[in-house]
């Protein structure tokens, strides 16, 4: 993967010290574009693990794409139906044999009308707090550059030159003020929130901008202090 998307882009990578090189982990980031996944399990699989990754169902269902999702044993949920849930039950098993289950915890590529990580869902901190896996973020920039999807008005893919993508990684999120009770709705959304406030400097960094104070709540139309970035 590393050698074939070399051609399309050039890396600013860290050196992702906080990715533990054994046992369960959690890989936290945010979520721009449609290519990010395949960006993503380059920097996470060069730092030498293989991260699993939670997608849209919908995904298993375009040709081609659903018989490689399967190969590599990627994890889909089914958004809208009963078995939403099953996702994390899938992702819980990979944990608990001591794999790295990637999220995006914001659901979906940013909704946010400058792209900055907006409200989270809870999946990942639910996830967290039921297991104890560490919570390792990252924030990353350029993806919207090379795969403009989702950057307000469609524009053509930049392909060449080469454009540069920045990868930022942090230290363990500290959730233990939360407890590890994954019913506990109040604290659910308080450790998501601070999931989402972990990547946000890292995308700042990886961006060399300022994000702005408060987070886009897709639901409302409208920010939100960070405390309040859950939808």
């Amino acid at each position: 993967m590393h050698a074939l998307l070399s051609p399309g882009c050039k890396r600013d990578w860290d050196d992702f010290a906080s990715l533990p090189q054994t046992g369960p982990a959690i890989v936290v980031g945010n979520h721009i574009t449609s290519l990010d996944a395949v960006l993503v399990a380059d920097y996470v699989l060069y730092h030498g693990r293989y991260p699993y990754f939670l997608g849209k169902a919908s995904l298993w269902n375009v040709p081609g794409l659903s018989r490689l999702l399967r190969a590599i044993d990627q994890i889909p949920v089914y958004r809208g139906t009963n078995h939403v849930g099953d996702a994390l039950i899938e992702a819980r098993r990979r944990l608990d044999d001591g794999k790295v289950v990637l999220i995006f915890p914001e659901g979906t590529t940013s909704r946010d009308p400058l792209l900055w990580p907006f409200a989270g869902k809870t999946g990942a901190a639910r996830l967290a707090m039921d297991t104890g896996a560490p919570v390792i973020p990252f924030g990353h920039w350029g993806a919207s550059v090379i795969c403009p999807d989702n950057a307000g008005p469609q524009r053509l893919p930049h392909l060449w030159p080469r454009h540069w993508v920045c990868f930022r990684s942090g230290a363990p999120v500290d959730l233990t003020s939360f407890g590890r009770d994954a019913t506990d709705r109040q604290a659910v959304r308080g450790a998501s929130a601070a999931i989402i406030a972990a990547i946000v400097p890292l995308v700042e960094q990886a961006r060399g901008e300022v994000a702005p104070a408060q987070r886009w709540n897709p639901r409302t139309q409208s920010y939100v202090p960070p405390e309040q970035a859950v939808w």
